[in-house]
């Protein structure tokens, strides 16, 4: 039996959105892991293809902003020494980012800019999601440049893995 089978080919839309919605919950709360892993749920769905990938991806917006109303509530308050920097601060790579380029962008661009952050494809999450949970506690435009910035980033993988397959095709 394939993994495909065992992950993803035998349970409900129900379950498969579920758990779309949990991992990006927690990838924006608190694992640093690739949240474009969640498209592969659209495969799994017995919907048309386009279908499938819209219900993922709101989906998966959705859980991004819950997700990133649960790090504002940890990360608001808390001090640049604070547990919660130096968890971020443990991230590969983030350090050196925070303290070339995301500082300054945060202050300048504000939610624009995290939702500009969140469309990076392959940008851990929780990085931006706690530099600007630090700087700033609006959960409304918090969870609405989250949820942007989410469906703008998959839409983003889509297309660029459609480029890429119609090339080889």
């Amino acid at each position: 039996m394939a993994v495909y089978d065992v992950l993803l080919g035998s349970s409900s839309p129900v379950v498969l959105l579920g758990a779309a919605f949990l991992y990006s919950v927690a990838v924006a709360a608190v694992l640093p892991f690739p949240a474009e892993a969640v498209l592969a749920v659209s495969l799994a769905l017995p919907y048309r293809l386009s279908v499938s990938v819209s219900l993922v991806i709101l989906t998966a917006a959705t859980g991004k902003a819950i997700g990133s109303l649960i790090a504002l509530r940890i990360g608001y308050g808390v001090s640049h020494s604070g547990p919660v920097t130096r968890l971020v601060n443990r991230i590969p790579y983030y350090k050196q980012f925070k303290e070339q380029r995301l500082t300054a962008f945060v202050r300048r661009y504000r939610y624009l800019g995290l939702a500009v952050a969140l469309s990076i494809p392959l940008l851990p999450d929780t990085a931006p999601i706690y530099a600007f949970s630090v700087l700033d506690n609006d959960s409304r435009l918090f969870a609405v440049a989250a949820f942007v910035g989410t469906v703008v980033r998959l839409v983003i993988v889509i297309v660029v893995a459609g480029g890429v397959v119609a090339v080889r095709g």
